[in-house]
């Protein structure tokens, strides 16, 4: 749906390379057993990075096993086995994309709208979800309508919807969870959904902005966005990434050094080289470059 938490390859170590790779295949393989195949094609990065915090946060150990896959059917790949942290990560990623679907088709017009609709009925075949995780379900829904009551009224404040995004991840990161490391996990979810909405809304500006599909920052800003616009929101979205690194210092990575090694590098290097990507942000002494 979104995939924009993606850590920085180039220097991870090769062992946690490997561990990511095999969190993302795993998932994979645990959502194609837990919520039906097709639910396979709303895999991301985000529901990984998550993955891996709450191994982190429960102090789970995963069992790493080498598997062939559809996809690399000449090759056996390292894969998580599933496990209840994949198969929760599995359902909260379905209900997810259930509610932010039929969102998307309440906010989207003309061809976007139809597509919403084409992956609204393929979620259809998807497993429905445990009633284990139905109170999951009903708050993040009842956040999912606010969010939409906001888009209707084409709320020009960045800020209102992201937080409400914020406190949907937080939901979902923090399910299940107690104490301590509930409270961590609510920290993480909520200015790691407030940056991911943001880096969403930079990204589909020039889309939402022909399609005329809500965003806010075309409601704010109009029909361009300006490097003044581009700095202002890399330094709103910077001060959520330091509050999330704040947060993910709390999380007692005993024997989960490997992991620890991902989600920092995630959080120090992937996702500010994410939010310059998505920005195309140029510092003030290049755009007059540029200019002159």
């Amino acid at each position: 749906m979104f995939g924009y938490v993606k850590p920085y390859i180039p220097e991870l170590k090769v062992k946690e390379n490997e561990l990511y790779k095999a969190t993302y295949c795993g998932l994979c393989r645990t959502m194609g057993k837990t919520t039906g195949c097709l639910s396979k094609l709303t895999l991301n990065y985000d529901f990984t990075y998550l993955a891996l915090v709450r191994y982190a946060l429960e102090g789970g150990r995963a069992t790493v096993r080498m598997r062939r896959c559809p996809v690399h059917p000449f090759k056996k790949r390292p894969m998580l086995e599933p496990d209840d942290t994949l198969r929760y990560c599995a359902r909260a990623s379905v209900i997810l994309t259930r509610l932010k679907l039929q969102d998307n088709v309440n906010d989207s017009h003309g061809i976007a709208r139809l597509k919403a609709r084409i992956a609204k009925l393929i979620c259809l075949f998807l497993k429905k979800t445990d009633k284990d995780h139905a109170p999951l379900k009903k708050k993040v829904g009842e956040l999912i309508e606010e969010l939409t009551v906001l888009e209707k009224q084409k709320c020009d404040s960045i800020d209102t919807v992201a937080d409400i995004f914020g406190k949907i991840l937080a939901e979902i990161a923090s399910f299940g969870l107690e104490g301590v490391n509930k409270r961590i996990a609510v920290d993480i979810g909520i200015h790691l959904g407030k940056w991911i909405y943001v880096m969403d809304a930079c990204d589909d500006f020039e889309s939402d902005r022909k399609s005329g599909s809500y965003n806010p920052l075309v409601c704010a800003f109009g029909d361009t966005l300006t490097n003044e616009n581009k700095y202002a929101l890399r330094c709103g979205a910077m001060m959520e990434l330091m509050a999330l690194s704040s947060s993910a210092e709390l999380i007692d990575y005993s024997g989960h050094s490997d992991v620890e090694g991902i989600i920092k590098n995630t959080l120090h290097l992937g996702m500010v080289a994410e939010t310059d990507r998505v920005l195309d942000f140029k510092p003030v002494e290049e755009a007059d470059a540029a200019v002159n």
